[in-house]
């Protein structure tokens, strides 16, 4: 269950898409928000599923710079972490578990 806006979801999908152009392979919301479970200080969590290579540190910054005033829109942060996306459907991991058993692609 989603509580957030279609409209937000789809500007923080539109800005992750103008800053990683065509690596963006995708966006999943996840946790709380995506559970519908979210209180007024959850984070919003995002996967940025990008080609590789992906470099944590530029990509991480790229998303911040892309989806910060976004968050001070809304008031809440906005985590968004950036991933392979072969990596996301290939590897076992806790996060990646839980955003396929309750993610919301974007």
């Amino acid at each position: 269950m989603v509580t957030m806006r279609g409209e937000l979801l789809d500007r923080i999908k539109s800005r992750l898409a103008e800053a990683h152009g065509e690596r963006l392979r995708g966006v999943i919301l996840y946790g709380s928000e995506a559970r519908g479970e979210a209180g007024p200080d959850s984070d919003v969590d995002l996967l940025v599923l990008l080609d590789e290579p992906v470099d944590l540190g530029r990509d991480l910054e790229t998303n911040l710079e892309a989806l910060y005033p976004l968050a001070l829109e809304i008031g809440r942060r906005i985590s968004a972490k950036p991933v392979s996306a072969s990596e996301y459907e290939t590897i076992k991991c806790p996060l990646y578990e839980q955003a396929h058993g309750e993610g919301v692609v974007l």
